[in-house]
């Protein structure tokens, strides 16, 4: 074979192993995938009962006006940087992605990570790079999950003693400034928290 065949089987292998990971969804709650293949009936499904089951009711969640007025903060607290901005429920489900006007929307992908990461451990990232540093076991368990991330930049968001949610923010380097302009957001609505 010559290297252009092999060029070629390649790159099918590729798709075909990026397409069967992507069908199986990213774990992260509220992600289902892709329903039905994207929207092509696969033959074998089951139909859909005429009757649904009831939906549980929503985690809790910070209102998706004060989610808006946080990111807009952050964003003209920080519009030097091409950052991107995620809002996620108490599960740790995006209810709002920003990504302010000449920003990256690269950066909204590790901005819910950081949220995400946020609910799970219940503490700001920056505690869990601190934490990552010093526990081996810790940072392998974040290395294991890739919706897991340790750089600073994800904030709780509380009402009362509860976690209700948290914000995410990437873009601003270094992480630290992630943090200093999740920190603007979470200024502007804390006291609106309930």
């Amino acid at each position: 074979m010559n290297s252009k065949v092999l060029s070629i089987a390649a790159c099918v292998a590729a798709v075909l192993t990026a397409s069967s990971m992507l069908s199986a969804g990213s774990e992260l709650p509220g992600d289902v995938a892709r329903p039905g293949d994207n929207g092509v009936p696969r033959s074998n499904l089951q139909p859909t009962p005429a009757v649904r089951a009831p939906s549980p009711p929503p985690p809790p969640a910070p209102p998706i006006e004060l989610a808006v007025q946080a990111a807009q903060a952050i964003a003209q607290a920080c519009k030097q940087y091409p950052l991107g901005v995620a809002v996620v429920n108490s599960e740790g489900a995006p209810i709002l992605i920003y990504i302010p006007d000449g920003s990256e929307a690269a950066h909204t992908y590790t901005a819910i990570r950081k949220a995400y990461t946020t609910v799970k451990f219940k503490v700001p990232t920056s505690d869990l790079t601190i934490r990552a540093a010093q526990d081996p076991h810790f940072a392998a368990t974040i290395k294991a999950d890739p919706n897991l991330i340790a750089f600073k930049g994800g904030i709780p968001l509380k009402a009362g003693n509860g976690i209700i949610g948290a914000i995410g923010v990437s873009g601003a380097e270094p992480s630290a400034v992630d943090e200093k302009c999740a920190n603007a957001g979470l200024d502007k609505v804390k006291n609106l928290l309930k």
